[in-house]
């Protein structure tokens, strides 16, 4: 049994970090020579609607820059409506929202200019909000899909959206991430790979309650039982290492989080120093796995049960299994 790969969830935060600094796309790199008394215009293929674009533009002296939509741009700057105009001397460094989709020029304008001018310009865009929230949910959509595999379980809706306020999950039915936590745990981490680590154990920390919630388990309200459950599901599904990292990294590096639990007010994430320890405990505890078998094997799914009597983990219990995989046999004649 194996959890999400680690290339789909690093490829989740990824969609953020570079939405947020203009980097899905590019950089692309121009140099442009603009004769003195002429202009010059790049075209930018098929924008998306409200995707961002960041450009900088490095000139040699003064020239006009200028951003236009491909309708409003007719073989010449004369008349334009541009999104975006400005006056470089030196350099100039602007953002700038699409708001129609379609072909854009950028317009470099040296009729003025008694000289030629040697212009670099480095362009980086990102999707919109909109876009990089679709592809992220489609990655959610997979842990989604994945655990209803593995476990018999009323279907919850697993996702991401972006909640306006510091918050790390929705306080509604299911398992939605907020994006505000993806930004300030990387925002305070400075690493993708701890950044990751801790967010794949809040994903499965919500998980669990979700699970324990809707399993009827007495600890259902329990931070401690989530915390166990998800740190069973991780060893189960072959994640130990990383585990492991996200509760050493808490442990060893208390002043990381601080920031964020006086921003989220939230008891459950990040994971705190003290239920750290409790799950790097936990997670070297090689028997831990096979002590839940009595509690999870009625909830799995009769074609994992059926795998496990075939090929045996470290964690299985051959006895529970078979018994399990019988009394579903007489109970369907």
């Amino acid at each position: 049994m194996r959890l999400l790969p680690k290339i789909l969830l690093l490829c989740l935060l990824i969609i953020f970090l570079r939405g947020s600094a203009f980097a899905a796309s590019g950089p692309i790199t121009l140099n442009v020579d603009v004769p003195a008394g002429q202009w010059k215009a790049a075209r930018l293929k098929n924008l998306p609607k409200d995707a961002m674009v960041a450009v900088r533009v490095d000139c040699n002296g003064e020239i006009l820059v200028a951003l236009v939509h491909s309708n409003t741009f007719r073989n010449s700057p004369e008349g334009i409506r541009p999104l975006f105009t400005g006056r470089v001397d030196g350099r100039l460094s602007f953002s700038v929202a699409i708001a129609e989709k379609g072909d854009h020029y950028l317009i470099l304008d040296n009729r003025r200019g008694t000289e030629a001018r040697a212009v670099t310009v480095t362009l980086q865009a990102a999707p919109s909000a909109s876009d990089r929230l679709q592809a992220a949910n489609k990655i959610m959509k997979v842990i989604e899909l994945q655990l209803a595999q593995m476990f018999i379980f009323d279907p919850f809706p697993i996702g991401i959206k972006q909640c306006g306020t510091p918050r790390a999950f929705v306080e509604t039915s299911g398992v939605v991430m907020c994006t505000e936590y993806i930004y300030h745990l990387y925002g305070n981490l400075k690493s993708r790979e701890n950044t990751t680590n801790i967010m794949w154990f809040s994903i499965f920390h919500e998980i669990s309650r979700e699970l324990l919630t809707i399993w009827g388990n007495p600890s259902s309200g329990s931070a401690e039982a989530a915390d166990e459950l998800a740190t069973v599901l991780m060893l189960m599904g072959k994640q130990k290492k990383r585990v492991i990292a996200a509760a050493d990294f808490v442990i060893k590096n208390p002043s990381a989080f601080s920031a964020m639990t006086k921003l989220f007010h939230d008891q459950r994430h990040p994971l705190s120093s003290k239920r750290a320890r409790e799950v790097l405990n936990w997670a070297k505890d090689s028997a831990l796995p096979k002590k839940w078998q009595p509690f999870l094997v009625p909830h799995m799914q009769t074609a994992l049960l059926k795998r496990l009597k075939q090929r045996p983990t470290s964690w299985t219990d051959l006895s529970l299994v078979d018994k399990e995989l019988a009394a579903r046999e007489k109970k369907a004649i």
